[in-house]
């Protein structure tokens, strides 16, 4: 059911016709044909707003996963299949990513790049990928020693033809688990810096933000705090869902 929630939202984004420009002549309208949500503090559709604001929000979930995993699965690879130094080495590096919690990280790292999709992207990938390196390499670890893997080596195969065509298949499975898992912790992550004003530039309309300002008018304007919280709250939990549902088929 959720998930049908979320890939009918999808095919929404994609549809809905956005307005999203600020008028303040059209500040804290009610409801109507025209706004069928009203408008917000800047005269902005908050329909349109919460429309766009979903869409900013997958589409750095997708990048991010998309980045730190292949970061994460490369390292992890390395780390595992060379073992030794090099492995100890990157493990290393890997503490001390994790030695700092993943918002807090997040924060520091803001301070140092400007706002933008391109920059939160970089700093929550920069946070989520040692989940993936640690996981791939404990799966690397566990499969290395097989006989197949040893017949591989046995007939002088390469150490990339072993880690891309032999242990990567492998490590699939579980990978596509930890990335509908992670692509929900990133949007959380996404919108509470958003949130606490640390994310995209006030004027781009995110879910962060929507609930930042439905906040101050819980009171006189829940719909303000109510749409985009249920909105967020669906993705999350459709995404939560989803990996669920992964790790059930592939751990049978």
């Amino acid at each position: 059911m959720l998930t049908t929630v979320l890939l009918l939202m999808i095919i929404f984004l994609l549809t809905y016709n956005l307005s999203v420009a600020i008028d303040m002549d059209t500040r804290w309208l009610p409801p109507s044909s025209r706004f069928p949500l009203g408008t917000d503090e800047l005269g902005r559709d908050l329909l349109s707003c919460v429309v766009y604001g979903a869409g900013i929000s997958l589409l750095i979930g997708i990048a991010v996963v998309v980045l730190s995993s292949t970061f994460g699965v490369l390292l992890g690879m390395i780390s595992g299949f060379a073992g030794g130094t090099v492995d100890t080495v990157l493990m290393r590096i890997v503490d001390v990513v994790l030695a700092f919690p993943g918002i807090l990280l997040a924060i520091g790292l803001s301070a140092f790049l400007d706002p933008g999709v391109p920059g939160l992207i970089l700093i929550l990938a920069f946070s989520s990928w040692v989940a993936y390196a640690r996981l791939v390499r404990a799966e690397v670890l566990k499969h290395k020693q097989k006989e197949f893997i040893m017949a591989a080596r046995s007939y002088n195969a390469s150490p990339v033809r072993i880690i891309f065509f032999h242990i990567l298949p492998l490590v699939l499975p579980v990978l596509l688990v930890q990335a509908s898992l992670g692509a929900a912790g990133v949007i959380l992550a996404e919108s509470s810096l958003n949130f606490l004003g640390l994310g995209l530039d006030p004027e781009v309309p995110t879910l962060g933000q929507l609930i930042d300002i439905g906040i101050a008018h819980i009171y006189d304007q829940p719909r303000f705090l109510v749409v985009p919280g249920i909105v967020l709250f669906s993705i999350i939990l459709s995404l939560n869902f989803i990996g669920e549902g992964l790790r059930k088929k592939f751990t049978r």
